[in-house]
């Protein structure tokens, strides 16, 4: 039978109310609840807020003090170090073999990098030269700086720190410079290799697009080197360097003239001495009213230091003049006064004018480097007097000859010195045959030979030509009258002139010595003799003295070419032609032979000969033996007689 499932009325109203009320209550408490439970959540809601706000604020922050991390680590174990703390440049140097050296060295990740920067802190008054950086070597680094050549502007070697094979700049290595107060950045190429790179320190004085040209002053120059991090991290262990660069002025610039290099031109009045490039020897009448109108000669002075540079800044020149004579001074050759008897002078500019002041005699001047003292110098000028008191000795040139051919080529010259009282020579005077002139010549025989006024030379005075006319000898002398019987003042001494013929009529063969050792050196001399048995004079080649055999020898000689039939360039001055011949080497008799030729006379033209002596070597070395052995002899005997005198000595002294 099925179970009445059924609920009753009042179970159900009562369950019903019970559930109503229990609703109730549970809605009533449930209300309650919800109005806190909103509180709190609303309350908790806020401070979560707050929190959150809080959490994302340092979220934030963190998150930005993450995205502020540098993009370089800390550099590692840095520094910055010099060659030397001192260098040496010149007024015409910049960067040598010698320069100082900084480099840069550190360990880092790649990318890392830290700069350089050079700054003067020290100069000479005047200068303008700034420090320049030039990158000389460098291993595992990328450079990153501006960089000035010597073109047309300054070019930027780009770097970006991530890409150093694109950048083109590992282990640059050029001739780079980078000027004062502009940072060099050098980075890290390797994370594994410590970061090196070196560059040279010099001086340079900056111009229009280039920083090669060399410090103009001299003096003491320090340039301070500074390092510095890029990025937050701080160095480690680098420090600023000071450099101290000594600049001394080059040899090239030497202001100081050098004795050896400077050379000092003299000529004659207005002649341009810098031109001439030559000295000439001036000698000047000692009136200021003689000759010339102002300077008798003008001094150039071709000015150069020990590096044989004519420098702008040369020391100047004192010219100072002792004995006859005033000085001048001027940049024209022409215009200078006298103004006085020492002068300093610019030597690149002014010439220096030599002028009389009425005094004879000799004016010596010298130059002298005012600055330094070097001795550059002296040059002369003779002033003569005006008038003629005495002639010195005649003299005959060595080109000249005192035995002349009467025909063709056959003048000779004969100078002589007019001389005042003091000896000094007397310029300006008129030699000659009109009845004016000032001196004159003679010939002992016009028939013989005659002479002319030929020259006027401030070094030997007064030159005369003298002609043959015939074969015979004449002498020349001097005096101040149309003839010498007239004349007052003769000259003291004479010129001998012996003229003589060309032709030849008989010829000698002569040798230095009768004897020879074999292979000794033989001097054979040819003389051919004139019609009065004189030597020739005149032409230099005579044809047909010898036969065609010429001179010839009995024995083989050890070398030398003997006399032909033609004598060539026979001497004018000796008049003779020499031959050089060595001996046989074997002893005996040596017969020099020859026959006269058709240049001859008639009667010279015969056979002759000329002995000689070379001596037997055997009979020389028996000879010698000979001597020696008197010698040995000689010897013993010396030593038998200090034998018995040692013995009589010992005797004595036991006795």
């Amino acid at each position: 039978m099925a179970l009445n499932k059924q609920i009753s009325p009042v179970i159900r109203i009562s369950q019903g109310e019970r559930d109503a009320s229990a609703r109730a209550t549970h809605l009533e408490a449930a209300s309650e609840k919800y109005s806190e439970t909103t509180i709190e959540r609303k309350q908790m809601s806020t401070t979560t807020n707050f929190k959150r706000i809080a959490l994302v604020a340092v979220a934030s922050l963190g998150l930005g003090v993450l995205s502020s991390v540098p993009a370089q680590a800390t550099i590692n174990a840095d520094s910055v170090t010099l060659s030397a703390t001192t260098a040496a440049q010149t007024t015409t140097e910049t960067y040598t073999a010698t320069s100082a050296v900084v480099t840069v060295d550190f360990f880092g990740a790649a990318g890392d990098s830290m700069t350089l920067t050079a700054a003067l802190t020290k100069a000479p008054a005047g200068s303008v030269a700034l420090p320049i950086l030039r990158l000389v070597e460098t291993s595992s680094a990328i450079i990153d700086s501006v960089v000035l050549l010597s073109g047309t502007g300054a070019l930027s070697q780009a770097w970006n720190g991530t890409n150093a094979a694109a950048d083109g700049l590992n282990n640059v290595k050029d001739s780079s410079v980078v000027v004062a107060n502009r940072s060099i950045r050098i980075g890290a190429l390797s994370s594994t290799a410590r970061t090196t790179a070196k560059y040279a320190v010099y001086l340079v004085t900056p111009g229009t697009n280039t920083n090669t040209a060399a410090p103009t002053v001299a003096g003491e120059y320090q340039v301070k080197l500074t390092p510095a991090a890029i990025g937050v991290g701080p160095l480690v262990g680098a420090t600023a360097q000071t450099l101290t660069i000594n600049v001394t002025a080059s040899a090239a610039q030497s202001t100081t003239l050098s004795a050896a290099n400077t050379k000092i031109w003299m000529q004659s009045g207005d002649t341009d001495a810098k031109l001439a490039a030559q000295d000439s020897t001036i000698v000047g009448l000692s009136t200021a009213n003689g000759l010339a109108a102002g300077n008798v000669a003008n001094i150039w002075i071709n000015a150069r230091n020990a590096s044989n540079i004519a420098f702008a800044n040369l020391e100047s020149v004192t010219a100072t003049i002792t004995g006859a004579g005033t000085l001048g001074a001027n940049p024209t050759v022409a215009s200078a006064i006298a103004a006085g008897r020492s002068l300093l002078i610019n030597p690149l500019t002014d010439y220096i004018a030599v002028f009389p002041d009425g005094n004879s005699g000799v004016g010596t001047i010298t130059f002298t480097g005012s600055t330094s003292g070097v001795a550059l110098g002296t040059k002369t000028v003779t002033f003569s007097g005006v008038t003629l008191k005495k002639f010195a000795a005649p003299t005959i040139a060595a080109t000249d000859s005192t035995v002349i051919n009467a025909t063709g080529a056959n003048t000779t010259t004969v100078s002589v010195l007019a001389q005042d009282d003091a000896g000094n020579l007397v310029s300006g005077l008129v030699p000659g045959t009109a009845s004016t002139s000032d001196f004159f010549a003679f010939s002992s025989d016009t028939a013989v030979a005659t002479v002319a006024y030929s020259t006027y030379s401030a070094t030997t005075g007064y030159a005369f030509t003298v002609t043959g006319v015939a074969v015979g000898t004449a002498t020349i002398t001097f005096g101040n009258a149309s003839t010498l019987a007239a004349s007052t003042i003769k000259s003291t001494a004479s010129a001998a002139i012996r003229v003589g013929s060309a032709t030849p009529s008989n010829v000698t063969v002569t040798t230095d010595k009768a004897t020879y050792a074999p292979g000794e050196k033989i001097t054979m001399t040819v003389t051919i003799l004139d019609s009065t048995a004189k030597a020739v004079t005149g032409l230099n080649t005579y044809a047909n003295i010898f036969s065609s055999t010429g001179v010839t020898a009995n024995m083989t000689l050890a070398s030398g070419t003997l006399p032909v039939s033609t004598v060539t360039d026979y001497s004018n001055t000796t008049n003779t032609k020499t031959y050089t011949l060595y001996a046989p080497v074997t002893g005996g008799k040596l017969t020099f032979s020859w026959t006269g030729g058709t240049a001859l006379a008639t009667a010279n033209q015969v056979a002759k000969t000329l002995d000689v002596t070379v001596a037997d070597a055997g009979a020389a070395n028996a000879a010698a033996i000979a001597s020696l052995q008197t010698a040995v002899a000689s010897l013993r005997t010396l030593l038998v007689t200090l034998t018995n005198l040692v013995l009589k000595i010992q005797k004595k002294v036991k006795a």
